[in-house]
């Protein structure tokens, strides 16, 4: 039944080798996915993947789905029953299947040798230096079902379909229709859906599996066997709902090629599907623009004055909740429940909307009592429920901390948006013109201290560095000058890096050598 309360709407814009789909709820950003020509998402495709090597001690295996780098497939993901695959054998029965899964745990390794051929789907794109993440437990989605192929894995009815009635309908039709060694789980967009149409895809689905494994068996190596469809399709396929009012395409072609996808898959939505020509940019328009600026901030402000910090690193992100003001004793609980409840619907947001995974600290204003964080962990749980990512999450501690694991298959917001800053390297951090004067010091004594002596040093450094140097340290630099008869000049170039200087000395012979910092601040 649709909320008459929530206006959803899908935008979608086409610029530049681009497009980008976003979804609002009361106009409010929840998701952003973008697309670009240069940098194809590779999630959902399946390959026939080559075992290049198996380390038992990472409990994983690399294999070459036919890209530079190799891709990730831990033992936990590797399924035994694609070997049967390559033999054209059959899938084991439901309860081989679950035998052979057991037996799998101990010997995957072995199992796993240099060059066997694997048909694996990608779970993750490749992230910073890590390759492309893989499975072997495929799954194909369609509008209304997920296909699941082999024996050992299960099907269902989705948890966001709640109505008890409605999942023992839909339990009921696929106890009728599938096959005892597949299975199929139903998404939300089945739930009131007919026999027919369920059938349908399911048909649709099971023609899908018969293509890929015809390429799977077929001579050569690594390569790809099923594209999971472009942006406009996988929006129509797994956004376009019946509580969707309205769906606005800046693009003529984008628009002509997306009505044709709704007409095909849902043709009653197809009439909500619009062409915006106006000449104000559409993200402009609907405000779409400054809230992804704002998503980009480390900072978020709370209606009540506190904030949220957000910091992405390498191994975990931080979010840190502040009140944003003093507070006395006598209210510290209260307000610190107030805030941490106020901060919950931010957090929530801002993950989806970042699309932050991996593993996710929150550090929530202490609370001294156990059912201000129990209330502060339901609205959490509560905010979260429309998050499609598979999350799991601990009480908070006494410490006010919230651990919780999110999981993401692309690159969040933050990697798509921010290029590495090319003069601290990511770290956030440059070194003080002091420490750099004490290297440099030292580097100038070093030669000072060697024979044969310099005739003359030269010293060029960036022009922070030379303005601190020479506010701070001409002294020392003249007694040096003084005590080995050497003339030291320092030069200021705009071309060197922060945190670079270079010492450039002439010997006897009238030769010139260099040495010095030239790191480009890594």
């Amino acid at each position: 039944m649709q909320d008459e309360t929530v206006k959803k709407t899908v935008l979608i814009n086409v610029e530049e080798n681009e497009i980008r789909a976003a979804c609002l709820e009361n106009h409010q950003l929840v998701d952003l996915f973008i697309e670009r020509t240069d940098n194809l998402s590779l999630v959902g495709n399946l390959y026939k993947g080559v075992v290049e090597n198996v380390v038992p001690g990472l409990q994983a295996a690399f294999v070459d789905i036919g890209f530079e780098r190799r891709a990730f497939l831990h033992f936990d993901d590797f399924c035994p029953e694609t070997l049967d695959l390559a033999k054209k054998k059959k899938p084991s029965k439901k309860s081989e299947g679950e035998e052979q899964k057991q037996r799998g745990k101990k010997d995957k390794a072995q199992m796993l040798q240099k060059g066997v051929s694997l048909l694996v789907q990608v779970l993750k794109d490749e992230i910073g230096a890590k390759g492309p993440r893989i499975t072997t437990y495929i799954s194909l989605p369609g509008r209304y079902l997920v296909y699941l192929p082999y024996p050992s894995q299960h099907g269902g009815v989705s948890r966001k379909i709640e109505d008890e009635k409605e999942r023992q309908r839909l339990r009921k039709i696929l106890g009728e229709i599938k096959d005892t060694n597949q299975s199929f789980i139903v998404r939300t967009a089945g739930m009131g859906m007919d026999d027919e149409a369920i059938k349908g895809d399911i048909g649709h689905l099971k023609s899908t599996w018969n293509s890929i494994m015809r390429k799977f068996r077929e001579k050569g190596g690594a390569r790809l066997l099923f594209n999971d469809h472009d942006i406009l399709y996988r929006i129509a396929r797994d956004k376009i709902s019946d509580d969707i009012q309205e769906v606005l395409i800046n693009e003529k072609k984008a628009h002509r090629d997306f009505s044709r996808i709704v007409k095909n898959m849902i043709p009653k939505l197809s009439r909500r599907v619009h062409l915006f020509n106006q000449p104000v940019s559409l993200f402009q328009q609907y405000d779409v623009e400054k809230q992804i600026q704002r998503a980009c901030h480390r900072k978020v402000w709370l209606k009540s004055g506190g904030y949220v910090i957000f910091d992405e690193t390498e191994a975990l992100t931080a979010i840190d909740v502040n009140s944003g003001r003093f507070i006395n004793k006598k209210e510290q609980e209260k307000i610190a429940l107030k805030t941490n409840l106020e901060a919950c619907k931010i957090i929530a947001q801002q993950l989806r909307l970042r699309d932050i995974g991996g593993i996710i600290v929150v550090d929530f204003i202490d609370m001294e009592h156990k059912d201000s964080r129990q209330q502060v962990e339901e609205e959490f749980a509560r905010q979260t429920k429309s998050d499609r990512a598979k999350m799991t999450m601990l009480p908070i501690s006494e410490f006010g901390l919230l651990q919780l694991t999110r999981k993401r298959v692309r690159q969040s917001l933050g990697h798509q948006v921010f290029d590495k800053c090319p003069y601290c390297g990511g770290s956030g951090r440059v070194l003080t013109p002091r420490q750099l004067w004490r290297e440099m010091k030292y580097s100038i004594l070093n030669l000072l201290n060697k024979k044969p002596l310099p005739l003359e040093i030269t010293v060029s450094m960036h022009t922070r560095t030379k303005n601190y140097v020479q506010d701070k340290f001409m002294g020392a630099l003249q007694e040096m000058q003084k005590k080995y008869k050497v003339p030291i000049t320092i030069l200021s170039s705009e071309d060197l890096h922060v945190e670079d200087f270079q010492v450039r000395y002439m010997l006897p012979d009238r030769t010139e050598k260099d040495e010095g910092r030239l790191t480009n601040g890594e």
